[in-house]
């Protein structure tokens, strides 16, 4: 059975085609948290940046395809061997073939055509998944978006931001903000955000696979039976505020337990979180200064971007032209800048601490 569906982020769309790869449905469930999955009835145009063609592989691709020599690649590498698909590649032209090595999978990219086939391994839905979000982040910030490394809560309409290193506590401030104070979810790792016609800023959650810590987990009931924790389960006690002491959590099972946000919610942004959570007495939050340098380049910090790092590069479908947005880009975390902010320090518990009114519910949020 062939399906022809466009997937859409943020008016972003790719044209996708399933034919037999019952993987595919798994990431498209995965994805469908804030892309829009609809159906394409007949030949019907779609005005899409690429073309991607699914079908179901059988295991491990045999030989090397291309002319090219090998490459060992990542198509994603994570402190956690959960979240790591490594890879091989072949160039041969404009096209690359790329083969995940655990699960079979093999993706031949076409930057001439335009378009990408998938071999999707029996095991792939991840794979997939993973090729699906880089083409489309990278597109979107070909086209001016920064990314924040930030989880974002929503309230009243408004977003709150959390924006911090690995393991700073954005996901246990996140939680505590839907637990304990009305929010919902919009995004628990990455942040886009983008400045629509007049120059309103607005922010997108992103789907992702929710990856806590220990503490974090056990503070909410259900949360360790969601994330497949035996009772008697203890970290290394190195690990236990660390990112390497994460554990990857059910995104259905996650999803069910903490509301979330419609499918493409855009919003204005109310106040900024920055937080340094672990182990202490108590929690404290404290206003950051309105001084426009310092917190850009704060900002610069926690800002990303799939073109960026040791394994960005995999794949030369899209190009980077980020430098013809540079101005525009500058105005985004400018006008983040703006918007009020907090160092949040501690055990990050707050259930009875007194929120700024802002994050309260108070002064229009």
């Amino acid at each position: 059975m062939v399906t022809r569906l466009v997937l859409g982020y943020l008016g972003a769309q790719i044209d996708l085609t399933i034919e037999d790869a019952p993987g595919a449905d798994a990431a498209l469930e995965f994805l469908s948290s804030h892309f829009t999955v609809d159906e394409v009835l007949g030949d019907a145009d779609v005005s899409a940046f690429a073309e991607v063609r699914v079908t179901a592989g059988t295991g491990p691709q045999p030989g090397s395809p291309g002319r090219g020599a090998v490459e060992e690649v990542f198509v994603r590498e994570s402190a956690s061997e959960f979240f790591t698909i490594p890879a091989r590649r072949v160039r041969d032209g404009d096209v690359e073939y790329i083969d995940c090595t655990k699960t079979g999978t093999r993706f031949v990219l076409d930057s001439r055509r335009g378009s990408v086939d998938v071999a999707l391994g029996p095991d792939g839905a991840m794979d997939l998944v993973e090729l699906l979000r880089d083409l489309v982040l990278k597109h979107h910030e070909n086209n001016g978006a920064v990314v924040l490394h930030a989880t974002a809560a929503v309230r009243d309409g408004r977003a709150v931001l959390i924006a911090g290193a690995k393991g700073a506590g954005k996901s246990t401030l996140l939680l505590e903000l839907v637990e304990h104070h009305g929010y919902r979810i919009m995004s628990g790792d990455k942040t886009v955000l983008i400045e629509r016609d007049g120059g309103a800023l607005v922010v997108a959650g992103w789907p992702d696979y929710p990856h806590l810590g220990y503490h974090t987990i056990m503070k909410y009931p259900g949360l360790a039976e969601i994330a497949g924790l035996p009772a008697d389960y203890r970290p290394p006690e190195a690990s236990a505020f660390s990112p390497f002491g994460k554990v990857a959590v059910n995104p259905v099972g996650f999803r069910e337990r903490f509301p979330g946000v419609p499918c493409g919610a855009e919003l204005p942004v109310a106040a900024l979180l920055s937080p340094a959570i672990g182990p202490g007495e108590r929690t404290s939050v404290t206003p950051v200064a309105s001084v426009a340098g310092p917190r850009i380049e704060e900002l610069r910090e926690v800002a990303e971007s799939a073109f960026d790092g040791a394994h960005a590069a995999w794949h030369s479908f899209v190009p980077d032209r980020r430098g013809g947005h540079v101005v525009g880009r500058e105005r985004i975390l400018a006008a983040l800048a703006a918007v009020p902010a907090w160092r949040v320090r501690g055990r990050g518990d707050l259930s009875g601490v007194a929120l700024p009114d802002v994050l309260a519910g108070g002064g229009g949020a």
